[in-house]
């Protein structure tokens, strides 16, 4: 089986790569010596430490199947709060499911193993292989889609010839931009170095529970989690700009439940389902942190505004 052969089960413009699994010894080598070589924080560290598997499985799998799926860029979210529409943004799940549904069909017919695998470092895998590229913004680009996806992969026992392994190095776009550099509300995109400060990223303190840090301004809260800053006017993503989805209106029942900390299993059948295409559910712990400041910006004039100028350019990636 070779990559175009996947693309019956590829219905939803996802791309794909097909790697060795021995790359994954060259992943590990690579991400020893940033470790040796660049200043990391603690939250990098932990990642390099604790959240990859760079070892080749022994379980009969010889290749990766690495997925890029798309999503729209952003939803427009209304919650309703005591009388009044607060009008925010929020990121959109990838259809994971039918992906994989369609994927697991096409392997399963030809009795070949298919196995997901969720602690690789897909981003890097996609951008030495040749299916991505890495912005300034270390967000992963993909041709067709520009950053509007989320990647997926699975371990299979066919066999691979070897991939390109393209040298690790951003798009040649970024050496004369600076527009996400510009844009970002933290200063966690640096000038000075490829490798972000993540535990500056929005994205990293949305999706925390602890009191978010002094120095942080109030109009950088636009999300209900992560951030869209860096993405919403790159260039690169320009070609590729599609409008948010919505509105998604939530009631004053179930803005009050997102506020109080209601775990997403108890949530109603229509909360549930929005959580679910919005991600909520896996970003609950600053979830409720991030609403009570979204309401509080709006009531300032300053969330609606932002939210405001991000629809009325049209679609996201609009210079």
């Amino acid at each position: 089986m070779r990559e175009p052969d996947l693309q019956p089960a590829l219905t939803h413009g996802e791309r794909v790569r097909l790697i060795p699994v021995e790359r994954l010894l060259d992943l590990r080598g690579e991400l020893r010596e940033l470790e040796a070589r660049e200043a990391l924080n603690g939250f990098q560290r932990w990642i390099l430490a604790h959240k990859y598997t760079l070892e080749v499985p022994a379980a009969h799998a010889r290749s990766i199947v690495l997925v890029a799926v798309p999503h729209p860029m952003f939803a427009r979210v209304e919650l309703a709060w005591q009388g009044r529409t607060v009008r925010c943004a929020s990121l959109v799940m990838s259809d994971f499911e039918t992906t994989e549904r369609s994927l697991r069909a096409l392997f399963d017919e030809r009795g070949l193993l298919f196995v997901p695998v969720s602690d690789l470092p897909m981003k890097r895998l996609a951008a030495r292989s040749g299916l991505a590229v890495y912005g300034r913004n270390n967000v992963c680009f993909v041709e067709g889609m520009g950053s509007q996806l989320s990647f997926a992969a699975y371990l299979t026992d066919v066999p691979c010839d070897d991939v390109s392994w393209a040298e690790l190095r951003p798009a040649p776009l970024c050496a004369r931009c600076e527009v996400c550099l510009n844009d970002c509300p933290t200063g966690a995109i640096r000038e000075d170095r490829f490798l972000i400060d993540n535990e500056r990223c929005l994205s990293y303190l949305n999706e925390s529970a602890d009191p978010f840090p002094g120095w942080l301004p109030a109009s950088a809260h636009h999300c209900l989690y992560d951030c869209l800053r860096c993405q919403l006017r790159c260039p690169m993503n320009k070609p590729y700009a599609r409008p948010g989805i919505g509105p998604i209106p939530f009631s004053e029942e179930e803005t009050d439940m997102l506020l109080s900390g209601v775990p997403a299993e108890a949530y109603p059948p229509d909360l549930r389902e929005k959580a679910r295409l919005l991600g909520l559910d896996q970003w609950p712990a600053g979830l409720a942190r991030n609403v009570r400041i979204l309401i509080a910006q709006a009531e300032a004039g300053g969330g609606e505004r932002w939210v405001r100028a991000v629809t009325s350019r049209g679609a996201p990636g609009s210079p």
